[in-house]
């Protein structure tokens, strides 16, 4: 059997991220393939215990950080290739480059260290591909969104 594939979807929230991947898991599953849909933070029961830390709790940008990798690598290990070997697909809303934009680029943590913990966590693996929904924050303030309910 061949390996599948592992899409992600980054992008702010709002930006139709749910849309496209409710669109390319019907297009997937229509061609009798196996779709797993996923998200991070989450993914895995202790991902979403990781999940209700990280929105619920304050903490420094390292812990946060470290925080969402231990996520990402039981993720990973426990969901994501175990799938990928069996031939499914893999949709995840979110994935490493969240981490470069929000922990990075949001709250100075230093590129060099995440990119040290993604070496170290997940040992050189990625998606096959990443659809990155780049919108101006003011646009999708004023949109609908189906998945948070403004209308």
């Amino acid at each position: 059997m061949a390996r599948g594939r592992f899409i992600t979807f980054e992008g702010i929230d709002g930006a139709g991220k749910t849309t496209q991947i409710d669109a390319l898991e019907r297009l997937i599953q229509s061609a009798g393939i196996e779709v797993v849909r996923t998200r991070e933070p989450g993914g895995t029961p202790l991902g979403e215990k990781i999940r209700g830390l990280l929105l619920g709790d304050d903490m420094t940008p390292r812990t946060e950080t470290l925080l969402f990798f231990a996520a990402r690598h039981e993720h990973v290990a426990k969901v994501i290739r175990p799938a990928l070997e069996r031939g499914a697909w893999v949709l995840s809303d979110r994935f490493t480059d969240a981490t470069y934009a929000y922990q990075t680029g949001g709250k100075g943590m230093a590129g060099d260290d995440v990119e040290a913990l993604e070496a170290w966590t997940l040992d050189g693996f990625q998606p096959d591909v990443t659809v990155l929904f780049d919108l101006d924050p003011a646009v999708v303030r004023t949109a609908p969104c189906d998945s948070c309910g403004r209308r």
